[in-house]
């Protein structure tokens, strides 16, 4: 799905982060944003707080639930093993399985998650707005569908060195997780 975009080409981040607060504060629609590094606070005003640290605690109670069923089914009610005097169902082994079974799924849900929420795959071809988004140049994705002449005029306001419309290819819809 191809759409007409309008991108602002910044050599600062600093100038790019001012831009991203002002058109928020003016309610554009900001696609998204190309750089050569990660900026912790362009990463804070762009998008919103994730989901991903709820979901790692609800599949962690989950699979300690879970494995604490499936532990006393096995030693207590599908095949009881009564040897040396021992109780037929002891805890304090079980904490270790528990304890490092909840580690591994939850590791690997939340890994899965987040390649799924950031729709990396294998054969993903990359967006590329332009080479010098991996070199030295910040680059504001947007929506045509405010006023562009507006737009342009606030994105160049706030420091961009350009605003160029180009076609881009965002074919899968972001889900924030």
């Amino acid at each position: 799905m191809s759409k007409q975009h309008m991108i602002g080409v910044f050599d600062n981040e600093d100038d790019l982060l001012q831009a991203i607060r002002k058109l928020k504060e003016k309610r554009a629609n900001i696609k998204d944003v190309f750089g050569p590094a990660t900026n912790h606070d362009l990463i804070k005003a762009f998008t919103r707080e994730s989901l991903l640290p709820f979901l790692a605690v609800l599949v962690a109670i989950g699979t300690i639930i879970g494995a604490f069923a499936f532990l006393y089914y096995t030693a207590v009610i599908d095949y009881p093993l009564r040897y040396g005097g021992k109780p037929l169902f002891s805890f304090p082994p079980m904490v270790v399985i528990l304890f490092l079974l909840t580690i591994l799924v939850t590791g690997g849900v939340s890994v899965m998650a987040f390649l799924g929420r950031v729709q990396l795959f294998p054969g993903k071809e990359p967006v590329m707005i332009d080479q010098r988004a991996s070199d030295d140049r910040f680059y504001l994705v947007m929506d045509q569908n405010f006023n562009p002449t507006e737009v342009r005029q606030w994105i160049l306001d706030a420091g961009a060195l350009e605003v160029v419309d180009k076609e881009v290819d965002f074919s899968l819809k972001t889900i924030f997780l």
